[in-house]
């Protein structure tokens, strides 16, 4: 019990602002601590789906769906944000790898990383236009958690990119037996938002696979933090937008 309350404490200082009980900080987050983003992301998906639901009640609906945008990026600090547009840089740049990952250290953010983010946005706006207020939270619960499992999954098959501190957290693969379970959790709040939403699981790690493969192609091999954070950025909107469609779906 006391190896779990330390990788959930290291995972939600690491991966977001919420004020729960946390460790002493790492540089970076071990495997354990990897294994458990997804329930960081699912309290932040929570929280800030119920956040949209209690403007839905007080304002217009652009501004629930600018809650709904917005909290879980300031509740994870921006921290995947940042990545997407640091990886977006380097990806897509025509350069060697040593380059890509030069690149990746910039602080400054070139063009792609811009293109990106507004088609991101764009995105991630439309997709949130299509749910009822009153199944955000569970909608985004589940796209916040199924996003990180999706990208967290690719630690099983992908070494890590680049030597360093932040090498620690992949020096030991996340525990299968977590994934799995964190994975029939999914189920049962897949269920619980409409019928067929559980089948965005295995599509969500078949498409994030795919993009992390062509991703360490890019890279030589190997992933690093910044493509995790690509990952979770870039797969949130999917989930939620046809998460949305299957919930409108009547039950039969």
């Amino acid at each position: 019990m006391k190896r779990v309350r330390r990788a959930l404490g290291v995972a939600f200082g690491y991966f977001s602002i919420l004020p729960v009980q946390r460790e002493a900080l790492l540089p970076a987050p071990d495997a354990a601590a990897l294994a458990a983003l997804p329930l960081v992301g699912a309290s932040i998906g929570a929280l800030s789906g119920l956040s949209a639901w209690i403007v839905s009640l007080i304002v217009p609906r652009p501004f629930v769906i600018a809650t709904a945008f917005g909290a879980p990026i300031v509740l994870s600090g921006a921290i995947h944000l940042d990545g997407f547009l640091d990886c977006s840089d380097a990806v897509f740049a025509t350069a060697s790898v040593e380059r890509r990952l030069e690149i990746m250290k910039d602080p400054r953010h070139g063009t792609y990383a811009v293109a990106a983010a507004m088609l991101a946005s764009a995105f991630s706006l439309a997709a949130l236009a299509t749910c009822r207020p009153s199944k955000l939270p569970a909608i985004l619960a589940f796209s916040g958690a199924l996003a990180r499992l999706a990208a967290v999954a690719n630690a099983l098959r992908f070494p890590y990119g680049r030597a360093g501190v932040a090498s620690r957290a992949f020096e030991s693969k996340p525990p299968l037996t977590a994934l799995i379970l964190e994975a029939g959790a999914l189920i049962v709040l897949a269920n619980s938002i409409g019928p067929g939403v559980w089948a965005l699981i295995p599509a969500s790690l078949v498409a994030s696979s795919i993009v992390a493969r062509r991703a360490a192609s890019r890279l030589g091999a190997g992933l690093t933090g910044d493509v995790y954070g690509f990952l979770v950025f870039a797969l949130e909107p999917a989930i939620i937008a046809f998460a949305a469609g299957m919930a409108r779906k009547p039950r039969t």
